[in-house]
């Protein structure tokens, strides 16, 4: 995978606090890779929660931050 291609689209990566399927520093290299000034990029963590995040009772937390960085990124 290219992560230095700038003409990717946006990329909003979201993890749980008790992720153990995905642990949180997996979610924060990728962050990492991908992250570099032309192509818009986020990371947001989620308190307490593991890795059923869009499954869960509390999905509409996940929506709405999802939808809110969307708009902040005029997309």
């Amino acid at each position: 995978m290219n992560t230095r291609n700038s003409a990717r689209g946006p990329l909003l990566l979201i993890s749980g606090q008790h992720d153990h399927t995905v642990p949180g520093i997996v979610t924060h290299s990728t962050f990492s890779q991908h992250r570099h000034p032309a192509a818009v990029t986020g990371l947001r963590r989620f308190a307490g929660r593991g890795h059923s995040l869009t499954i869960d009772s509390r999905w509409l937390d996940i929506a709405e931050t999802a939808l809110n960085w969307m708009n902040a990124h005029g997309l």
